[in-house]
């Protein structure tokens, strides 16, 4: 099974170096998260748009997160520890 994730027929961008429009960043976007809502989306995807900086690293970080902050995960399954990516913030933070 091919772990890359693919927007438009092609593998994901970096995210410091791609030419996808504004539209084309928040479809990406879009589609991660219900991508993941409808179990199409699955860690080792996620895993690989982390570990190489991809297009939408962001999101996936902040899925894994919230998953964490929920109690719905004990570990974190791409560093596969208790280690978060501190995307959520809490009231005081600055």
């Amino acid at each position: 099974m091919d772990d890359k994730y693919y927007y438009n027929g092609e593998p994901l961008q970096l995210s410091y170096s791609n030419d996808y429009s504004m539209g084309d960043k928040i479809q990406i976007i879009k589609n991660l998260e219900t991508d993941f809502q409808s179990g199409m989306l699955s860690w080792s995807q996620m895993f690989w748009i982390i570990d190489n900086a991809k297009f939408g690293s962001y999101t996936c970080q902040r899925i894994v997160d919230k998953l964490i902050f929920e109690g719905k995960l004990k570990l974190n399954p791409i560093t596969l520890n208790k280690r978060t990516f501190n995307t959520i913030r809490k009231p005081f933070d600055l």
